[in-house]
């Protein structure tokens, strides 16, 4: 008997460790802008049900331009602000999730949303992603509809972005329209982070506002900055035009 209840012990406190081991997720963010691609990658840590998602910064692109049949690469170095770097904040005890974006060129916001608000359709259809049997889940958030494949896991519910409610793993998740889709790269389990998970310092004196007020805000900065697309300019060489896009938002509303 009292083997048994050694063994048992074990087991749950295996269990436990396991629960408590922290994970960054690797993801990767395609989002379609008038058919043109943009490529990004997104880092998110997690334990426990709490996480926040980063994106990674590179700092150093390589640029390999052919001269006279040579290959010559040049270093290009991207400047930025790498303190209020975009952010999503999900912390499950009190229900809330914060996050920071920017709209067109302009300074990240600070925003305040709920958590975990989607409805998922779960299916009996799966698939296998690289070595990964994953099933399929369908949502409509926010104005747009969400096909998402995920694993089933105890110990990882997690998904990228604002994603989640669905018991284990998101690996891939997409709008039927194919603006944005994001696809799972790897899951590092790790026994620390770099980074804490709480709001960055950058943004302890920025005003938070509710999620709706960014959208207004996100309106409201497309009307301005697209006012004047369709003005057409008359000099003495010709005619010129400035056209200007701010890029959609995954939310309609």
């Amino acid at each position: 008997m009292k083997r048994i209840i050694f063994l048992t012990s074990l087991l749950t406190l295996s269990v436990f460790t396991f629960a408590q081991k922290k994970a960054i997720l690797h993801y990767s963010f395609v989002q379609n802008i008038g058919g043109r691609l943009i490529t990004s990658s997104l880092d998110q840590h997690y334990v426990n049900g709490r996480s926040i998602e980063l994106p990674v910064i590179h700092k150093r692109l390589n640029d390999t331009t052919i001269y006279d049949g040579g290959k010559v690469v040049k270093n290009i170095y991207i400047n930025g602000n790498a303190k209020r770097f975009p952010f999503v904040l999900k912390t499950p005890l009190s229900k809330s999730l914060i996050y920071a974006e920017s709209i067109w060129i302009k300074p990240t916001v600070l925003v305040i949303d709920s958590l975990n608000n989607f409805k998922w359709r779960i299916s009996k259809e799966s698939k296998n992603i690289g070595d990964v049997n994953c099933v399929k889940a369908e949502t409509f958030f926010r104005g747009r509809n969400y096909i998402a494949w995920f694993k089933p896991d105890q110990n990882i519910q997690a998904g990228p972005w604002k994603f989640g409610g669905l018991p284990g793993i998101i690996y891939e998740v997409a709008d039927a329209n194919g603006l944005f889709a994001y696809a799972l790269n790897e899951v590092e389990l790790v026994d620390d982070f770099a980074i804490e998970l709480k709001v960055p310092e950058a943004y302890a004196n920025d005003q938070i506002i509710p999620h709706q007020d960014f959208i207004n805000l996100w309106k409201e900065t497309k009307l301005e900055v697209e006012k004047n697309n369709d003005k057409v300019t008359s000099t003495l060489n010709g005619s010129s035009s400035v056209k200007h896009a701010v890029a959609p938002l995954k939310e309609l509303y």
